[in-house]
Order: structure tokens, then C-alpha cells, then sequence
């Protein structure tokens, strides 16, 4: 089943008052297409939305894409629809891809600029002008902003490498913590991203591949796109916990270590490097592990254990800096 629509009876948001510089670069349309779609979790929908019409200051329009999302959350949503004239949803009775909810997000946008941005993601006052004025000044086909988290930056752009060993190349890649400048970068980290589809028309930028966001920096490299790092726009990726019972189905799923490696043998497929898979293997095992007795038996008791270990294994491993919207 899939819904899709909006509450055209609602109250009527009002736009807010645009630069010249923003108004002259979104044109005629006025409003960026924001997709919302889930990462790993189904619950933190409601922050990631509040957040995102407490603190965006361009007007906009927002596609939530999700699939199997539980009965709370739904709800949740088609209150939201009800509520906001500016709000749609795609909502599939089966289990999405990150892939998959990103392509049918854009599948049928008649926008030039979209936002990717994924639901574990709040965004801070102001983020998305300081985005688009660096895509005009740089002529930038995806933007990425400044990522904080529970200890600190998050990401700040990432990088990857590509070296000769024993005849093969070798692929090499990391998230940046430092220098926090608006300048180029290899690729962005996918809990944000701003895209100007004028220069991405009949380019498949989301496949089931990882690492998933190498693949999209390298995508763009082929065709000779550039991606910037806006650190003037700022958004914090609310990491779990919390979980709640219906997470548990979502967050096994997305990080499920078969899958994973499953999805790396086609990235090495497609781009023909060798690339060492272990350490992030052992990630995605780890991820589950976090999980507890919640992965057999996802309850509120064992949900709630595994809440309660994660949150004194962060308070172990350091002092937690913690950043809302303002």
C-alpha cells in the first residue's frame, strides 16, 4: 500500500522572506524538495521533522519516503500530513533500501533543488540558505554541511585515496574532523545532502553498493561534478539509543553484516579496486551486538537494557558534548 499526498485544508504555512541572492537562485518554483527518508531507526521521525520546520528558514516542501514503518510511526505521519499543506508522503507496505527511498524521493521531483536528509538528523537554525549560496558561488552539484554528534564533529567532509600495491589499486577513505572551511571534498557523508539536479539529469546516483558514500563521490568524480563542504550550515546526527521495540526490525536490517559485504562485492564490481573489507564488516557486527538480547527478543525490557548499555558505554568512552537545535 502506498499513501501519497497532502492536507491541502491544513493551515497554510507562510513562506518566509528570502535574500535576494537565495530568492534569485531558487527561481520561479521558490522551494527546495526535502526527502526525508529513515536510516536506522523509525522513532526519531518526529524530532527530525519538528526540527526541520522549527529551523528552516527557505521555503520548502518535504517527501517523506519510508517502507514497513511501524504503526506509531505512521500515524504519526499521516497527522503530520493532515497538519502541513507542505508535507507528502510515500509510505510502502515492504522494507526500503537506503537506495531505494532515495530514488523513488527523486524518482518524480520536478525540483532543482533537492535535500537529502535522513531521519536520525536535526537540523540547526538556519541551515540550508548557507547550502545553496555555496552551490551558487561554487557551481557545486551536491552540497554537504558541517555534521556534529553526542562527542563532538561528526564530519566535516570526507576524503578517499586511491594507491598503486602489487599491481592493483587500492582505495582508501576517511571522514574529516578538521579544518572547517567551505572548501571541496571527495564526498559527503549521507545524513545531509543538498543536490542540484540540473547538473545530475540521467545520472544514477544511488545504487545498492557500499561503502555508499564513496560510491556517490566517485559517481560525481566521473562525470565531473564537485562537492563542497558548507561549514556555515550545520546539522547534529542523533545517533542511537534510544531504540524502541519497533526499531529493533529496521536497525538489524541496516546493519546487517551479510548484506553489507553482499553490497561491497558489487562497489568492487563496479569500480574495479581493491578495497579491504574487514574492519567495516566488523562495524556492522558490532552495531548488532549493541543490540543485546533485543535482537532475538525485541521488548520493551530488552530494548530498554540496550539503551541503558550503550548509553554508559558512550559515558566510558567520553564526556558527552551534547548539541540541539536552536
Amino acid at each position: 500500500m502506498v499513501f501519497k499526498g497532502s492536507a491541502s485544508q491544513s493551515r497554510q504555512r507562510q513562506a518566509p522572506e528570502l535574500s535576494p541572492d537565495i530568492r534569485k537562485q531558487l527561481g520561479a518554483s521558490q522551494s527546495v524538495l526535502i526527502v526525508v527518508v529513515p536510516r536506522d531507526r523509525f522513532s526519531t521521525f518526529p524530532r527530525c521533522l519538528e526540527a526541520l520546520y522549527a529551523h528552516t528558514s527557505v521555503p520548502f516542501h518535504v517527501l517523506v519516503v519510508s517502507g514497513d514503518t511501524d504503526a506509531a510511526t505512521t500515524s504519526y505521519l499521516l497527522n503530520m500530513r493532515r497538519e502541513q499543506p507542505n508535507l507528502q508522503l510515500l509510505l510502502a507496505d515492504r522494507a526500503l533500501t537506503q537506495a531505494e527511498a532515495r530514488n523513488l524521493g527523486l524518482r518524480d521531483a520536478g525540483d532543482r533543488f533537492c535535500v537529502i536528509l535522513e531521519n536520525d538528523t536535526i537540523v540547526h537554525q538556519g541551515w540550508l540558505a548557507p547550502m545553496l549560496r555555496c552551490m551558487r558561488d561554487h557551481d557545486a552539484a551536491v552540497v554537504a554541511p558541517l555534521i556534529l554528534w553526542y562527542r563532538g564533529i561528526h564530519a566535516a567532509g570526507c576524503s578517499f585515496q586511491e594507491e598503486d600495491h602489487d599491481g592493483s589499486t587500492v582505495l582508501r577513505h576517511q571522514i574529516l574532523y578538521t579544518d572547517f572551511r567551505q572548501r571541496p571534498i571527495d564526498y559527503p557523508e549521507s545524513h545531509c545532502v543538498l543536490l542540484d539536479r540540473s547538473l545530475l539529469a540521467g545520472i544514477e546516483l544511488f545504487e545498492e553498493v557500499e561503502p555508499f558514500d564513496v560510491d556517490l563521490g566517485l559517481t560525481l568524480r566521473k562525470h565531473g561534478l564537485r562537492t563542497f563542504l558548507e561549514p556555515r550550515a550545520i546539522v547534529t546526527y542523533a545517533q542511537p539509543p534510544p531504540w524502541t521495540v519497533d526499531d529493533v526490525p529496521l536497525f538489524r536490517r541496516r546493519w546487517d553484516p551479510a548484506s553489507w559485504l553482499a553490497r561491497n562485492r558489487r562497489f568492487i564490481q563496479k569500480w574495479g579496486f581493491h578495497y579491504d573489507p574487514s574492519r567495516k564488516r566488523a562495524s556492522y557486527r558490532r552495531q548488532q551486538l549493541r543490540l543485546g538480547l533485543a535482537r532475538w527478543y525485541p521488548t520493551r525490557l530488552t530494548v530498554g537494557f540496550a539503551n541503558a548499555a550503550v548509553g554508559l558505554e558512550r559515558r566510558a568512552r567520553s564526556k558527552p558534548v551534547r548539541f540541539e537545535a536552536t
